[in-house]
């Protein structure tokens, strides 16, 4: 058997572990990570295994999945039947199961790559009691660290100890619609979407009071759809108490199919979020030629330019995403026009070429393991 930690010719088939949610858990994490196991998956090159750790179940079944999804990952690496290992991770509980198998990966020599998604890691970490944060640091030094975008590079080299050149970044990647319907400017209808967790941090209710700033005209004129998991009772209350019922249509969260369904017929998409990494919905928005309104957090800072491909807000300011929106119901044509840009600007992003990366990176690190 080959030892993982000598590396392997270029031409063999690298044996990737993926570790993290379940495919069907709603958000962002599990939509990148069922890309992730899909196109490296078609690849002759690649055989994939895929182990969950995690699924919004009741917490029996998470508990289950815990234990179980971590034994067999151990089980995996110290019986040699895997080459590299790559764990999707956000905070808190994410952090400390996958670092238990990033450290036995470690100690038997297998490459890890540990894929960050959380917008908010560093407050995590920082409000970790002291003698506890030099313990998850050490969990957590993968071979590779994967961020969203640059300005997350220093929250993990300060606070892993990493030098800069683990800390590698790669973008989300997005599913490259190969057609999109010609955009009408003049429709009487306007269709945005909102696609992410019905919570206050995603700014909904922060959209909610723009939308109610609106006057008439342009109320009449703007259908938005919010489709999400999360509190949508509370989102309801919102929406009904504003008198918006006739503009918003609430959903829970649904299904790529659906979700195309609304990105196909929209023009506009929604997401002031309070801080992000890069989230896919904006991406996916972006490819379907929708013009992205979303404030400067994350990897949105420099993905979404203000006035060019999007329209940008400040974060927690209802009355500028008023403005905001106003703007781009009265020009029509600007709106179309922003959102032609915005599919233009993320054409790199597609998953093929992010798989290609991904590949070439696992190969550089069986050859010369940190």
């Amino acid at each position: 058997m080959t030892d993982p930690a000598q590396g392997r010719t270029g031409g063999d088939r690298l044996r990737v572990l993926v570790v993290g949610q379940t495919s069907s858990t709603p958000g962002g994490i599990a939509a990148v990570q069922r890309l992730h196991e899909r196109f490296l998956a078609a690849r002759d090159d690649v055989e994939v295994r895929v182990v969950t750790t995690y699924d919004e179940a009741g917490a029996l079944r998470r508990l289950q999945l815990m234990v179980g999804g971590i034994a067999r990952a151990l089980l995996l690496v110290l019986t040699g039947r895997v080459d590299v290992v790559h764990l999707h991770v956000a905070k808190g509980l994410s952090a400390l199961r996958k670092g238990v198998i990033v450290a036995t990966a470690r100690a038997r020599g297998v490459p890890t790559v540990l894929h960050t998604h959380a917008g908010a890691f560093a407050d995590w970490f920082d409000a970790l009691p002291a003698p506890l944060r030099p313990v998850v640091a050490w969990l957590l030094r993968a071979d590779r660290v994967v961020v969203l975008a640059p300005g997350a590079r220093e929250v993990y080299t300060s606070r892993l100890g990493l030098p800069d050149d683990r800390v590698v970044v790669f973008a989300n990647p997005v599913e490259w619609p190969a057609t999109v319907p010609t955009r009408n400017p003049r429709t009487a209808t306007v269709g945005a979407v909102f696609l992410g967790r019905l919570i206050d941090r995603k700014g909904v209710f922060d959209l909610v009071t723009a939308l109610a700033g609106l006057d008439a005209a342009q109320r009449a004129r703007l259908h938005v759809t919010l489709a999400g998991h999360g509190d949508a009772d509370a989102v309801r209350r919102a929406v009904a108490a504003n008198g918006l019922d006739g503009t918003v249509d609430i959903r829970t969260w649904i299904g790529p199919d659906e979700r195309d369904e609304l990105l196909h017929t929209a023009q506009i998409l929604l997401l002031p979020s309070w801080w992000e990494g890069l989230p896919m919905s904006v991406l996916e928005g972006m490819a379907w030629g929708l013009c992205p309104v979303v404030t400067p957090v994350g990897g949105l800072a420099t993905l979404v330019r203000d006035g060019d491909n999007g329209a940008v807000v400040p974060v927690g300011d209802p009355p500028a995403l008023t403005a905001a929106l106003d703007k781009l119901l009265s020009d029509d044509e600007v709106r179309v026009r922003i959102g032609a840009r915005a599919r233009e600007s993320v054409r790199s992003f597609g998953a093929d070429a992010w798989a290609d990366r991904l590949v070439t990176l696992y190969r550089e690190l069986l050859r010369s393991p940190s």
